[in-house]
């Protein structure tokens, strides 16, 4: 995440919500680990301006492909139990005094995400979620976040509480809170993209599927007409259906309306449908009746 927080307090609210839920700190010296190098720096410089002395390690046994992991660590356990003190770490309820301020509610919500969120990619679904570890804390941070104009909803994953937003504009809104702005909009630019594609592709079947009809049915039709062409002729037809007869075995891929401007006396696309109509109810009446079609060799 690109913009740095300037502000003390905010920057303590950050550190505040990396060291309070962390799984392992301060019993063990590892407070987190991360891909995302620049936030490891960041809060070890935050922590660093308290006083503390971090270390960054390159996780060599986390190595997921090329990509690294970073393990944000505090050996000295004096440190340690000092930072306890002053942040009131453990199972206890959330400090008040670091997210008083609006700007610091964020800065902390910012935190949580960095070091314990996660979001799936856009293109596949709207997910984004937080590991609040338990009841107590899901419930304080999902009420702070509602002071913020996020709502999240709750949900119980391998003995953790997650909090988790699946609607596009509440990921949005809580991106922007938390100061990602840049990846606010492409997850914009990518909502937009995907429902010009989705309207591209319902169209595209629409079309698919009428196109398939008309296929469907100029088959049947030419079936008919040949039907009965080769039983009892076209001239058993009445007069106005001859021409069209003619016309669609001439012309099986054509359209109703190409077909009836190409009559001599042009009708509708109505009519045209109407006289094909009455040309696969003579064919079938004469199967009805036994006619049969003569074997082609």
């Amino acid at each position: 995440m690109k913009n740095p927080l300037r502000e003390f307090h905010c920057r303590g609210a950050l550190v505040y919500a990396v060291l309070k839920l962390s799984k392992s700190f301060p019993q063990e010296p590892t407070i987190f680990t991360t891909e995302n190098r620049e936030l490891a720096e960041e809060v070890a410089t935050m922590l660093a301006e308290l006083g503390a002395i971090v270390d960054i390690r390159r996780d060599l046994h986390r190595l997921k492909g090329d990509t690294e992991v970073y393990s944000v660590a505090i050996e000295h356990e004096n440190t340690r139990q000092l930072l306890q003190e002053y942040y009131h770490l453990g199972r206890s309820p959330l400090t008040k005094d670091f997210v008083e301020r609006s700007c610091c509610k964020a800065a902390f919500l910012r935190g949580l995400f960095l070091a314990y969120g996660s979001m799936t990619n856009p293109e596949k679904e709207y997910h984004l979620e937080i590991n609040a570890l338990t009841p107590m804390f899901a419930e304080e941070i999902h009420a702070l976040a509602v002071q913020c104009g996020i709502r999240f909803k709750m949900a119980r994953r391998k003995g953790c509480e997650i909090l988790y937003i699946k609607e596009s504009e509440q990921i949005e809104d809580f991106l922007t809170l938390i100061g990602a702005s840049t990846s606010s909009m492409k997850l914009m630019e990518i909502k937009v993209m995907k429902t010009v594609r989705n309207h591209v592709n319902r169209t595209t079947n629409c079309e698919t599927a009428n196109l398939g009809k008309t296929i469907s049915a100029a088959s049947a039709q030419v079936q008919d007409i040949r039907f009965i062409e080769q039983t009892v002729g076209l001239s058993y037809l009445d007069e106005d259906l001859q021409e069209l007869a003619k016309l669609r075995l001439e012309n099986e891929a054509m359209s109703l309306r190409e077909l009836a401007a190409m009559l001599s006396t042009p009708i509708s696309r109505s009519g045209v449908n109407h006289r094909l109509k009455r040309i696969s109810e003579t064919a079938e009446k004469l199967r009805e009746q036994g006619v049969t079609a003569p074997e082609t060799e």
